[in-house]
């Protein structure tokens, strides 16, 4: 009986050991999670791989205002320029991946350009989209006073005379110049295409200024213009006529068989961690429906454009567009070597 005893308050001192050793580490764990400082701490960079005033620079900006104010940090724009987006892109995707570096996406970079040039980054391996934010629309526009009033007479004349029409172009294995190479197989037209390094901006301004006769581009990078009255939209790529101009037909609506668009948002090198993505995620998501956010989509033409996807979605949705776009590439003579 004594031994008995014995044993069981050996076995009571060894289970109240374990308890208090279980209880000391909690709150070990969780003391060390209080200290943990909380994202973000300091300044977080959108690296825009487009030039300030083009589209995807306007939502970089809407975005980095309204990101700002719910996390409590400072969020600025870097316009990293050049090789149709893959100079900001790779750039950002090398960065740290701790949420301090991120990145506007844009549908070419991550479908087509790889497939016609050669980037500097996995489209795949390298980047974790966080969010998309906006599919914009790509019409096609020529001057106010262009004796092209509609695409049956501008298809008609390229048609008698080609190779003779120019037509302007800011990313090259982009998904406007796919827009535009796409409209050109539908129709059948020889044209010679005028590449641009500075953005959609350097495009419209040689537009304007008669250097090129047409280009592809995205509504509220032009809307100013044609509504006073210096540029004229003939059609869009979209799947269907787009509220802020309904009257614009669609490349369908005339017989083409050209439907794209391009999806803009947040990614971010690959590696972030979970917590972190999420939490942006989650914030970006909430900031969609912010009235302000949106005031500042309208003030740049893009509200009739909010179009959320989770960054597993525009993962999916990119693998998919590339494999649809790898035969037409193929096809047109324009994959990498």
């Amino acid at each position: 009986m004594k031994l008995k005893k014995i044993l069981c308050l050996v076995l009571g001192c060894i289970m109240l050991a374990a308890l208090v050793a279980a209880g000391c580490g909690s709150t070990a764990k969780d003391t060390a999670k209080k200290d943990k400082p909380q994202y973000p701490t300091k300044t977080i960079t959108i690296v825009c791989q487009n030039a300030a005033g083009g589209a995807t620079d306007l939502l970089a900006r809407a975005i980095a205002n309204s990101l700002s104010k719910r996390l409590g940090q400072s969020v600025v724009v870097d316009n990293k320029i050049g090789a149709s987006g893959t100079i900001g892109t790779d750039y950002a995707l090398k960065a740290k991946p701790d949420g301090y570096t991120l990145v506007t996406h844009s549908t070419g970079n991550y479908t087509s350009t790889p497939l016609m040039q050669k980037v500097p980054y996995d489209p795949i391996k390298d980047v974790r989209h966080i969010i998309n934010i906006t599919t914009q629309p790509i019409i096609l526009v020529v001057p106010a006073d262009s004796p092209w009033k509609t695409i049956e007479d501008f298809v008609a004349y390229a048609k008698q005379n080609p190779g003779k029409v120019k037509y302007g172009q800011n990313s090259p294995g982009g998904t406007t110049h796919m827009a535009m190479e796409m409209f050109r197989k539908s129709a059948g037209l020889d044209m010679k295409m005028v590449p641009f390094g500075g953005g959609a901006m350097e495009v419209i301004a040689a537009l304007l200024g008669k250097h090129v006769e047409i280009a592809t581009v995205q509504p509220n990078e032009v809307e100013e213009h044609i509504k006073g009255g210096k540029l004229r939209a003939l059609i869009s790529f979209n799947d269907k006529r787009f509220k802020s101009m309904p009257d614009l037909p669609t490349a369908k609506e005339r017989g083409f068989n050209v439907v794209l668009a391009v999806t803009k948002g947040i990614s971010a090198p690959a590696g972030i961690p979970d917590d972190i993505a999420k939490k942006l995620h989650d914030t970006l998501k909430e900031i969609m429906s912010d009235e302000e956010f949106k005031a500042q989509c309208k003030k740049a033409g893009m509200l009739d454009d909010l179009d959320y996807m989770s960054g597993e979605d525009v993962s999916k949705m990119y693998q998919k567009m590339t494999k649809d776009m790898d035969g037409l590439i193929t096809e047109l003579g324009l994959k990498k070597k």
